[in-house]
C-alpha cells in the first residue's frame, strides 16, 4: 500500500509542477496551457502508474474481496475527482481552492458535471461495498454533519441581516460540515 500512496504524492507534486509552469508561462506574457491539459495528462500518468503497480502484485489484489476491491476503487475514484477539480480551480486569478474569482463558463459546467456525476458514481461504489459498521458510522457522521448545518446557518443569517456578522458563506458551512462529519465518521469506525 505504501507504493500506492507514493504513486498517489507523486502524482500530486506532477500536478502542483505542472500548475507552477503553467503560472510562469502567464507571467512571462505566454499563453496558458487549456485547462482540461494538465488534469487529463496528470490523471493518466497516475492512473498508468498504478495499473502498472497492480499489474504487477496482481496475486495480491486476486486476494481481495470483492466488497474490499469496491470500497478502494470509490476511494480511488473519489481522490481522482478531488484532484482533478482542484486543479481545474487553481486555473485563472485568485487565491486558487479558497478563492471566489469568476470562473469560465466552461469550467464552471466541467466542475459541476464532475461533482454531481462523480459523485453519484463514487457514491453507488461505496454504498454497494461497505458493512453494516461502517454503514452505522456513515450514518451517525451523516446526521452530525446536518447538525453542523442546521445550527449555525440560521443564526449566521440573522446575524448578517441585523449587520452583527459577514455575509453566509456557503463554503465555510460546507467546510464545518465536511470536518464535523469526518471527525465523527472516523470516531465511530475507529472506536
Amino acid at each position: 500500500m505504501t507504493v500506492v500512496v507514493a504513486i498517489a504524492i507523486a502524482t500530486a507534486l506532477f500536478a502542483g509542477g505542472f500548475a507552477g509552469f503553467n503560472e510562469a508561462r502567464i507571467e512571462a506574457g505566454d499563453a496558458a496551457v487549456a485547462t482540461w491539459a494538465a488534469p487529463l495528462i496528470v490523471v493518466a500518468l497516475g492512473v498508468a502508474a498504478l495499473g502498472l503497480y497492480v499489474r504487477r502484485h496482481a496475486d495480491g489484489f486476486r486476494t481481495w474481496s470483492q466488497r474490499k476491491r469496491l470500497y478502494w476503487a470509490s476511494l480511488l475514484f473519489s481522490g481522482v475527482i478531488g484532484m482533478v477539480a482542484a486543479m481545474l480551480l487553481q486555473e485563472g486569478p485568485g487565491d486558487g481552492l479558497m478563492s471566489n474569482e469568476a470562473l469560465s463558463p466552461n469550467v464552471a459546467i466541467g466542475l459541476s458535471l464532475l461533482w454531481v456525476v462523480g459523485l453519484v458514481i463514487a457514491l453507488a461504489l461505496y454504498h454497494r461495498a461497505v458493512d453494516d459498521h461502517e454503514r452505522h458510522a456513515y450514518h451517525q457522521a451523516s446526521l452530525a454533519g446536518f447538525y453542523a448545518f442546521i445550527f449555525p446557518c440560521p443564526v449566521w443569517w440573522v446575524l448578517w441581516r441585523a449587520d452583527l456578522a459577514p455575509p453566509v458563506d456557503a463554503m465555510a458551512l460546507f467546510g464545518l460540515v465536511l470536518i464535523v462529519n469526518a471527525a465523527v465518521y472516523l470516531w465511530f469506525k475507529f472506536r
